[in-house]
């Protein structure tokens, strides 16, 4: 099988980004995980981990893709991040590796209730007003799941990846996913979420590319900000 992330391509996806805080490495991992080439996020781990001088930062870049991943498999199905976090793991150091859940286990239902709608508040904006109702009228149980289970628990713990990165795991399996109208939402959800303009627009190309890389075809056009 031919190498996807060969190191030019993650050295074109590196130079990207505008700055070096490793987001870009989450977001590539996130597309190419969509993309159903998981082989491919061993790669994206050994390109940033050869560079980083201390165990912190060795660390911190193992929890950044695994926690990316993680939320990313609400949208793009988790099958697809357990093949990615499986691969992800066979090149990890095991005292890189997590024992214990971050995230907190014992919240009550309400309080994360309470955690997701602040989330979706504002990753959507004005728009929460629409789309929460939207997601209700179709399937209540979605809407309760969706503020409660995904941005209450899922997406809303900012311990690892901040609430901008967040937005950008989800745009990089949009991506992947040809779903436009939700890249559309979260393009502007990550504005509202911290991210600059510069930023948004290379998370959007490094997702088209790696996802390219992997095979993927479009049906929609992909939407820009």
């Amino acid at each position: 099988m031919a190498t996807i992330a060969t190191r030019e391509l993650l050295s074109r996806l590196e130079s990207l980004y505008p700055s070096s805080d490793g987001s870009w490495a989450m977001v590539a991992a996130i597309a190419f995980s969509a993309s159903n080439a998981p082989e491919a996020v061993p790669e994206v781990y050994k390109f940033v981990s050869q560079n980083l001088k201390t165990d912190e930062e060795q660390l911190a870049l193992a929890r950044k893709l695994r926690d990316g991943l993680f939320k990313s498999g609400l949208i793009c199905g988790f099958p697809k991040a357990i093949n990615a976090l499986a691969q992800l793991h066979t090149v990890v150091p095991e005292r890189f590796r997590d024992a214990e859940p971050l995230r907190e286990i014992t919240t009550s239902t309400s309080d994360i209730n309470k955690n997701g709608q602040e989330y979706f508040n504002q990753t959507y904006g004005e728009t929460a007003s629409t789309v929460q109702p939207f997601l209700k009228q179709i399937n209540p149980d979605l809407e309760f799941f969706s503020t409660t289970f995904a941005y209450g628990w899922t997406y809303g713990f900012f311990k690892v990846t901040t609430p901008a990165e967040t937005s950008f795991s989800m745009v990089a399996a949009l991506i992947a996913n040809d779903t436009p109208r939700q890249v559309d939402w979260h393009l502007r959800g990550a504005m509202r979420n911290g991210a600059s303009l510069e930023e948004i627009k290379a998370v959007r190309q490094i997702a088209i590319e790696a996802s390219q890389a992997s095979g993927v075809q479009w049906k929609n056009e992909i939407p820009d900000i």
